[in-house]
């Protein structure tokens, strides 16, 4: 709960005003867009899969109906 209320506070790190800018050039160079797109392709990738088992899947109950006695 308490990582919760943290998350939400919005507090961010910051770096001293000597290393700040090395920070910021280290993080935002030319390998960016890259490195972001790394990291966000395992959602895009579950998140297709959890698409497509929805559209393929149906609901249970109609592909095994139980059967009556």
């Amino acid at each position: 709960m308490a990582g919760v209320s943290l998350a939400l506070t919005g507090c961010v790190a910051q770096a001293c005003p000597t290393c700040r800018p090395a920070v910021e050039a280290g993080i935002f160079d030319e390998h960016f867009w890259g490195r972001l797109a790394i990291t966000a392709l395992p959602f895009a990738v579950i998140l297709c899969v959890v698409f497509l088992a929805h559209r393929a899947g149906g609901s249970a109950s109609a592909r095994f109906p139980e059967e009556t006695r």
